[in-house]
């Protein structure tokens, strides 16, 4: 699907990342967050719950596709051609997510609905119907409640680490040795046991009725099948108290580098006061769990390079404070903060001096950005600087088909044509750099809040 990749990898040709990252920086920092948890975690694919869904109603589909006692209707079988074809499939997983959707929204008195993709619609059409919304088997837009809902519900922004972990490719195909295990967890776990049965048999029904691609009440759906949802979905901490081993054993989140963090977030959630550990911090007490190899310099990668980047948006920041300014403001401001024309150069010095580093983004848009910062960092004065930052700035809007948040004028100053940023206060910044980007660790921390049972 076009969505697919701009939905779990970052690309630069697809994003309009112009509004929030107007030096390119996303690429950069992303892939050192990609490298940490190996594709498991990124800005879409983070909640417990929904992975758990995901899982679930693969389960279903591929039990039915592989039952030959489940027949379609004519219509249907005339729709599709047949229970393996890949837009069976998208109905399936639509119809799937849509009832567990209206599910939890009909026992929200036991179940959270927060955190579930398509409920504020979903909300607003079951008002609308008189809490009797129409759910349709088909893998067009009438079967949909989210706006390209193929692209931005749960199937498919849990595609890629589906896919990265082996349990299907691209077209859904599934590897049965991979789902030995997912199977098992899913037979053994009660509430999704339960669940499945009785899903498993209302989808037989669905699959015979001859007007499905039109439409079934919710009403026609038996009980026992929203019951089942809201018992086995009731929040993300729910799912997390019965699904955490599962996960981590089959994402490989509880090695390496990712398991250090996974430690320290354990180990600070058991505190009588718990911490709200920034990245930094969360970073730099993984450190101390891991001995000197391969996943330690991941951790160690991203406190070289995240001063740097932090360095260089705050400069960026500056440039954008006011509407009009001439370059000798900026650097007055530079310097009230405590920096200098050596600040950069030295911030980028740490980073050349680890070759390896540089090595993660070889070949990639990441490192001709990264490369392009780095000689910025060159220029022997802060006019030089900033006037690189531009540039640059210019260069990668262009590249994008937008417009530069700024432009130097010949009279020196600086000209913004987008709001103006708020001045960075000498507290935030006066003593050191603080860290501005994610790598993914805002969300594998959310992701471990369910795995410890108080995610929302």
């Amino acid at each position: 699907m076009f969505l697919d990749g701009y939905l779990t990898d970052y690309d630069d040709s697809l994003s309009s990342e112009g509004y929030i990252d107007p030096m390119g920086m996303l690429v950069i920092w992303s892939a050192f967050g990609k490298k940490i948890f190996n594709g498991r975690v990124n800005s879409i694919s983070n909640d417990v719950r929904n992975y758990t869904l995901n899982l679930f109603n693969h389960y279903i589909i591929r039990k039915l596709i592989s039952d030959d006692s489940v027949s379609l209707s004519n219509k249907i079988g005339s729709i599709y051609g047949g229970k393996d074809r890949l837009n069976f499939k998208y109905a399936c997983l639509l119809y799937l997510e849509n009832l567990y959707t209206y599910s939890l929204i009909c026992h929200r008195n036991k179940a959270n609905t927060s955190g579930v993709l398509g409920s504020y619609n979903a909300q607003r059409i079951w008002v609308k119907s008189h809490d009797n919304p129409v759910l349709r088997f088909s893998h067009e837009k009438p079967g949909m409640i989210l706006v390209r809902q193929l692209s931005l519900g749960v199937s498919g922004r849990y595609k890629s680490p589906f896919m990265q972990i082996g349990y299907f490719d691209d077209g859904y195909h599934y590897d049965p040795k991979q789902w030995i295990e997912a199977d098992i967890f899913i037979q053994k776990t009660p509430a999704l046991n339960k669940l499945a049965k009785a899903l498993i048999d209302h989808m037989r029904t669905v699959f015979l009725h001859k007007d499905a691609s039109h439409g079934l009440l919710f009403s026609a759906v038996p009980t026992a099948v929203p019951h089942a949802f809201a018992d086995a979905f009731q929040s993300s901490g729910v799912v997390g108290n019965y699904a955490r081993n599962f996960w981590l054993s089959e994402t490989g989140l509880a090695q390496g580098a990712a398991g250090a963090l996974l430690k320290v977030l354990d180990e600070n959630a058991t505190q009588p006061e718990p911490l709200d550990l920034n990245a930094e911090q969360l970073v730099q007490r993984a450190l101390h769990k891991l001995p000197p190899d391969t996943e330690r310099r991941k951790l160690e990668h991203i406190q070289l390079l995240e001063p740097f980047l932090a360095e260089v948006y705050l400069l960026f920041t500056l440039l954008t404070t006011k509407k009009s300014q001439p370059l000798n403001d900026v650097i007055e401001t530079w310097n009230a903060l405590g920096r200098s024309e050596q600040s950069l150069p030295l911030l980028a010095d740490d980073v050349r001096r680890n070759p390896d580093l540089l090595e993660v983004l070889r070949g990639t848009t990441a490192y001709s950005r990264l490369m392009k910062l780095l000689a910025l960092a060159d220029q022997l004065d802060m006019e030089s600087q900033m006037i690189h930052a531009m540039k640059y700035h210019g260069q990668v809007m262009q590249e994008r088909g937008q417009t530069a948040w700024l432009t130097l004028q010949e009279s020196g100053q600086i000209k913004l044509h987008v709001r103006s940023s708020r001045i960075p206060t000498v507290e935030d910044w006066q003593d050191k750099t603080p860290w501005v980007n994610g790598y993914y660790l805002p969300q594998f921390k959310w992701l471990v809040a369910g795995y410890q049972g108080i995610g929302a």
